[in-house]
C-alpha cells in the first residue's frame, strides 16, 4: 500500500486527502502488545508532496498483514540527509494521551460501563469510542484528573492494572480483549518460509545472589550502613553457575517513621526474592519469514499473522521448535509483509511492575484477612459455649458474722464443697479454678490489672511492653523466639512486606502520563533443544561461525569507514590559524598563529592560535540556518592560573561556555551543545587573562553529533598552498616567491614586493624581458639576430 496524507483535523480516512506520498522510499510500522505503535517513512525532498509534510498532520498506512489502513499522527520530521527527511508518526489512539479524564469514583463498576465513562467524562471533545469483553465488576475511580490514555494502562488501578487483557487500536476506536490473538496454526519453519531466526536468552538481570543494605542517616550527617550477618540471601532455582550479586539499596523502603534493623531489612529483602524472579533468564524470539499466504501456489491457505497471534516456529537445523505469541511487529507497508515478528516474553516495564505490585497486595491482604477470620471462630466458640449452658448453680457467698454477700461463685455443684469448676468474682477480681473453691485460678482478671490465662484470644491488643518467651502464629509456621532473637515469618504476611507494597505502588502512580505497558506472556514453554548434534549440524556451526567472522571483518571496514568520513561541515573560517591571523578574526591584545612542536601530534591541523595576558579572539559565524541545534568543539592547552575561556554566544545574549577556568592543562578536547538556535549569528569568544593559551581545531557543526575536525569549505591551508574564500596563494619558502590570485589582483611577490600585478585592463610589471617581438599600440620591436646589432623599430599602418 502506498501512504496518504491527511490534514491534522482528519477523521474521514476513506479518501485521498492531501496526496498520496508516493515518492516515498520506505514505510515501516512498529507494534508492540499494549506497547508502542509508531510509523517511520522516508520521503525525498524531491518528492510530489514534500512540501505539505508537517507535524501534526496524519499518515493513513497498512500496519499488517489483516488490520485496516490506520491513522499516524506525525510528531517529528528530521533535517535532510542526502535529500531524504525521515517522518516518525505515532498511532492516532495516541491523541488519548492529551484529553483530560476528569475525575470520578465507584465501589463496584463493570469495565464497560466504567470505560465508557472514562471516554465520555473529559474535559474536551473528541471523537474516540471504546470496547470491552471483560464483565466483572470492580471498584474503579479516576482519583485525579489524568489523561485517557492513562487510564487505560500505565498506571496504577488503570484498566490494565484492574482487569489486565490486551488492547487493540483501530483508529478512533479503543478494543479491550481479554485475548486479542488467536492460535493461528501457522507454522514458520526453516527450509519453507523462515528467512531469519534469533533467539534471545537474556541474562543481564539474573543473578546467584542478594546483597541488601540500608542506611541510616543521622541528625548530625553521620551515616550508618545496615546489612545481614550473612552479608549475601542466595537466589533459588538461579540458571547462572557463576556467581553474581545484586546489591540493592533497600533505604526508600522503609517509612519515615519506620526503624532500620537488620531482622527488618532481611523480611523486606526476602519479600523482594519472592515478588522478583531474579534467578530465571527471559528467553524471545525474533524471526523473519516469507508470508507463503502472499504466494500463488498457497493462495487458498488462510493463513495469517497478527500481534498477539500465537504461532509454531520450527527450525531443525537448531533443534528449535516453539509456540509463542507474536509481542512485537514490524511491518512493511510498501511491500505489504513483515520485516520481523518478535515472539515469547519481552522485558520487564511497568505493568510488570504494578502487577507484582497488585498482587503482593493481594496476596498480603490476603494473609492478613486470616486473623480476623481466627478471632471470629474464636469469638463464635465462646457464644456457642456460653448461650448453649443450662447447667451450673449461683451462689451468693456471704459473711458469716454480717450476713452481707461478698462475692458471687458459679459452680458446677450445688454446694461449694462438692464443686471442681468454679467462677469466682469478688472485690479483687475475676477467676477460674478447674480445682474447686479454694484453687488455685489459673485464669484470672484481678483489680491490679493483670491477666493470667494460658489463651487469649483478641482482635487488637495495644501494649507497651509485651514480656514472652515465643510468639506464635496459630498454625505454628511463624514465630519468634524472644529469647534467642531467633524469627521464621512463613505463613501470613508482615507489616513490612504491606509498607514496601504500599510503597511501591505508590512510585507506580507517578509514572509517565499515558505511558503503555507491553507485558509479554510466553504461551507454551520452548521444548529443548535435542542434546548432541549431528555431523550436519556441526557443518552447519561451522559455516555459521565462518559467516560470523566475515561479518566482523565487514563491521571493522565499515568502522573505519565510518571513521575517516566522520567530518562535518565546519562554519568556523580558519579555524585553526593555518592562515595566521587573517580578517576572519577580530582581536585585541597579542595574538600569533604558530604550527611547530606545540601542536605536532596533539591537534588535527597541526596548527593553532596562542593568546597571550589579556587578549581576546573572536568570530561572529553569520551564516547560521537558525531553529536547530549546533556543537561547538575545540582542543585547548593552557599553561597559566588566571582565568580564561572559550564561549559561544547564542540567541543574542546566550552565553555557553565550553570551559571558563582559572587551572592550567594539557591539551584537551571540550565540546559544548548549543541548543535550540533561533539566531542567524553565532559568535565565538575566547579569552585569556595571562598567557599562555593555546588553542586549535575550533570546530561547529550542525546537530549534536561530535565531528572530528575538518577546516571550513573552500578552505585548504598547506605550508606553500593557501586556498579560501578570499582566493589562492601559493609560496615558496626557498625562493622567497609569492603568487596571489583573488578578486582584486592577480600578483607576484618576490621578498614581500609586488613585482608584477594584473587588474582589471590594467599590468604594471618592475622589470620585463621579452623573448621575441614586442608590440605596443602601432609600434612593433623585432630584434635584430645577432643581439649586438639592435633591433627594428616598426611602424605598423
Amino acid at each position: 500500500m502506498i501512504p496518504v496524507l491527511f490534514k491534522a483535523n482528519a477523521v474521514d480516512f476513506s479518501t485521498y486527502g492531501i496526496g498520496v506520498l508516493a515518492d516515498c522510499i520506505s514505510c515501516e510500522v512498529t507494534e508492540e502488545r499494549n506497547g508502542a505503535y509508531e510509523l517511520v517513512l522516508q520521503y525525498p525532498v524531491t518528492g510530489r508532496n514534500y512540501g505539505e509534510l508537517s507535524s501534526e498532520r496524519i499518515i493513513k498506512a497498512k500496519p499488517n498483514d489483516t488490520a485496516d489502513d490506520q491513522a499516524f499522527r506525525i510528531y517529528r520530521i528530521t533535517t535532510p540527509i542526502d535529500g531524504v527527511v525521515t517522518v516518525y508518526a505515532q498511532h492516532i489512539s495516541y491523541d488519548l494521551s492529551n484529553i483530560a479524564a476528569l475525575t470520578w469514583s465507584s465501589e463496584s463498576v463493570s469495565p464497560e460501563l466504567a470505560m465508557q465513562r472514562v471516554f465520555q467524562n473529559t474535559a474536551t471533545a473528541h471523537s474516540f469510542t471504546c470496547q470491552t469483553d471483560y464483565s466483572e465488576a470492580k471498584p474503579f475511580s479516576v482519583a485525579k484528573p489524568q489523561s485517557v490514555r492513562a487510564c487505560l494502562g500505565g498506571v496504577a488501578g488503570s484498566f490494565l492494572d484492574l482487569w489486565g487483557g490486551e488492547y487493540e487500536w483501530d483508529n478512533f476506536h479503543v478494543i479491550h480483549h481479554q485475548g486479542r490473538g488467536q492460535h493461528t496454526g501457522v507454522v514458520i519453519e526453516y527450509g519453507k518460509n523462515l528467512t531469519e531466526l534469533e533467539h534471545d536468552s537474556d541474562i543481564t538481570e539474573v543473578y546467584t545472589d542478594l546483597l541488601p543494605y540500608a542506611v541510616i542517616s543521622a541528625e548530625d550527617g553521620s551515616e550508618t550502613v545496615v546489612t545481614l550477618t550473612e552479608v549475601l540471601l542466595p537466589i533459588a532455582d538461579t540458571t547462572l553457575s557463576q556467581r553474581k550479586t545484586l546489591i540493592r539499596d533497600f533505604t526508600d523502603s522503609f517509612g519515615e517513621e519506620e526503624a532500620i534493623t537488620e531482622d527488618a531489612l532481611r523480611t523486606k529483602a526476602q519479600t523482594y526474592l519472592a515478588n522478583n524472579p531474579l534467578g530465571v533468564e527471559v528467553p524471545a524470539l525474533t524471526v523473519s519469514f516469507e508470508p507463503l499466504w502472499k504466494q500463488p501456489e498457497y493462495a487458498a491457505v488462510l493463513e495469517r499473522v497478527s500481534l498477539c497471534d500465537t504461532v509454531t516456529i520450527r527450525h531443525s537445523a537448531l533443534g528449535i521448535t516453539a509456540k509463542a505469541k507474536a509481542i512485537t511487529t514490524v511491518y512493511d507497508t510498501l511491500a505489504e509483509k513483515y520485516v520481523s515478528i518478535t515472539l515469547g516474553s519481552g522485558k520487564a516495564n511497568l505493568l510488570n511492575n504494578v502487577s507484582d505490585a497488585q498482587a503482593s497486595a493481594e496476596e498480603a491482604a490476603e494473609k492478613a484477612g486470616h486473623f480476623p477470620a481466627l478471632m471470629n471462630s474464636a469469638i463464635q466458640n465462646a457464644t456457642d459455649r456460653i448461650t448453649g449452658q443450662t447447667g451450673g448453680y449461683v451462689v451468693l457467698h456471704t459473711d458469716s458474722e454480717t450476713g452481707l454477700p461478698y462475692e458471687l461463685l458459679i459452680l458446677d455443684q450445688p454446694s461449694i464443697e462438692d464443686a471442681v469448676n468454679v467462677w469466682r468474682w469478688n472485690v479483687e477480681g475475676l477467676g477460674f479454678s478447674s480445682n474447686g473453691y479454694n484453687g488455685p485460678y489459673e485464669t484470672a482478671i484481678t483489680a491490679d490489672g493483670q491477666i493470667v490465662a494460658d489463651f487469649i484470644t483478641s482482635g487488637s491488643l495495644i501494649a507497651n511492653i509485651i514480656k514472652a518467651g515465643v510468639i506464635q502464629s496459630q498454625d505454628g509456621s511463624s514465630w519468634w523466639d524472644l529469647e534467642s532473637g531467633e524469627v521464621m515469618f512463613s505463613a501470613y504476611a508482615t507489616t513490612d512486606s504491606l509498607e514496601e507494597v504500599s510503597g511501591r505502588v505508590s512510585q507506580f502512580q507517578q509514572s509517565i502520563d499515558g505511558l503503555n505497558s507491553y507485558v509479554a506472556d510466553l504461551t507454551e514453554s520452548v521444548e529443548g533443544v535435542t542434546g548432541e548434534l549431528t555431523e550436519e549440524q556441526e557443518n552447519l556451526r561451522l559455516i555459521e561461525g565462518q559467516m560470523s567472522q566475515l561479518q566482523q571483518s565487514v563491521d571493522g571496514l565499515s568502522i573505519t569507514m565510518q571513521e575517516q568520513y566522520s567530518g562535518g561541515i565546519n562554519f568556523v573560517r580558519n579555524s585553526a590559524g593555518l592562515n595566521g591571523l587573517s580578517d576572519d578574526w577580530t582581536y585585541a591584545g597579542t595574538i600569533t598563529a604558530q604550527q611547530g612542536a606545540e601542536t605536532k601530534n596533539s591537534t588535527v591541523s597541526n596548527s593553532c592560535f596562542q593568546l597571550a595576558a589579556y587578549s581576546t579572539l573572536t568570530q561572529v559565524v553569520d551564516s547560521i540556518v537558525p531553529g536547530q541545534a549546533y556543537r561547538l568543539t575545540v582542543k585547548a592547552k593552557k599553561t597559566s592560573t588566571y582565568n580564561a575561556y572559550v564561549r559561544a554566544i547564542i540567541n543574542g545574549d546566550t552565553e555557553i561556555d565550553l570551559f571558563n577556568t582559572s587551572e592550567s592543562f594539557e591539551w584537551t578536547e571540550y565540546s559544548a551543545l548549543l541548543p535550540d538556535v533561533q539566531d542567524s549569528v553565532i559568535t565565538i569568544k575566547i579569552y585569556s587573562r595571562d598567557a599562555s593559551l593555546f588553542v586549535s581545531d575550533i570546530m561547529l557543526t550542525e546537530g549534536a553529533s561530535l565531528h572530528k575536525w575538518t577546516p571550513a569549505p573552500n578552505e585548504i591551508y598547506t605550508a606553500e598552498v593557501k586556498i579560501d574564500r578570499r582566493g589562492i596563494e601559493v609560496s615558496n619558502a626557498d625562493s622567497a616567491q609569492r603568487t596571489v590570485i583573488n578578486n582584486t589582483e592577480f600578483s607576484g611577490y618576490y621578498n614581500e614586493e609586488k613585482i608584477f600585478s594584473l587588474n582589471k585592463d590594467e599590468t604594471i610589471t618592475k622589470k620585463t624581458t621579452v623573448d621575441g617581438e614586442l608590440t605596443v599600440g602601432k609600434t612593433k620591436f623585432v630584434p635584430m639576430a645577432t643581439a649586438s646589432e639592435g633591433l627594428n623599430i616598426v611602424i605598423l599602418d
